[in-house]
């Protein structure tokens, strides 16, 4: 039995076929997806495997970029900032997640990272030129605002379209605009505030790292030291022992 039925636009279509299932399908049926249906339910796993094999190169781009392996994953931490936006974006306009919001986080983890870059590159300069750590940071910030702002804001208005869902069949590409507008939107002030601190915590965390390890060494080649000094002594004694039992 082929059932055909117009639902409502906001309505999610997994609860639309669970209904309907349960109140025309006799107690020996249930309900199965088929066709582009059954095709949308595998999607959200490959969507989700390309994102985190997405993440995993992009570090490794990074990695080499950077010359770091930390400093990559303070440039990762703009892509949960944004996811918080566009999951905000969906609920406060009313969107589902659906296989095109989910091509909009894709994009997101994309378009994100660039904040980042900018901010942790730049510091990374000023550092080289000799300026401290923390002067470099607060320098950076204010320098590197206007091409965050100006990028943010030229792919905030070329969704727009998107997001409003113009033209006959937009609105199925609705939520991809409004996801990747909320997550530009929340990456955009978060990533300000985020990556310097993280940045700072970095730095001083490796400092102290290399401190500690420093003293470590210092601490392995002290006794090393004192137990070749007692081995001499203890050679010495011997040799002096030896000689006094030849002279009697």
């Amino acid at each position: 039995m082929r059932v055909i039925i117009d639902r409502d636009k906001a309505a999610d279509l997994g609860v639309t076929v669970a209904s309907i299932a349960a109140k025309i399908l006799p107690m020996d049926y249930t309900a199965k997806y088929k066709g582009a249906a059954d095709t949308m339910k595998e999607s959200p796993g490959l969507l989700l495997f390309a994102l985190l094999r997405g993440t995993v190169m992009a570090y490794m781009v990074l990695a080499a970029q950077f010359e770091s392996f930390m400093q990559p994953v303070i440039v990762l931490l703009s892509m949960p900032l944004s996811f918080i936006g566009a999951f905000g974006a969906l609920v406060l306009t009313g969107k589902t997640i659906s296989i095109f919001s989910m091509i909009g986080m894709i994009l997101l983890m994309g378009l994100v990272k660039k904040n980042a870059i900018l901010l942790v590159d730049y510091t990374n300069t000023l550092r080289e030129r000799g300026m401290p750590r923390r002067e470099a940071i607060l320098e950076a910030g204010p320098v590197r605002l206007r091409p965050i702002l100006m990028t943010t804001f030229a792919m905030i208005f070329g969704m727009l379209p998107v997001a409003a869902g113009l033209g006959e069949g937009a609105e199925t590409r609705s939520p991809m605009g409004v996801a990747v507008i909320g997550g530009l939107i929340t990456s955009l002030f978060l990533t300000l505030i985020v990556v310097p601190a993280a940045y700072d915590i970095m730095v001083i965390g490796l400092q102290f790292m290399a401190k500690q390890t420093v003293t470590r060494r210092q601490k392995d080649i002290s006794r090393l030291l004192r137990e070749r000094r007692r081995k001499w002594k203890d050679a010495d004694g011997k040799m002096k022992n030896r000689k006094g039992i030849k002279k009697k």
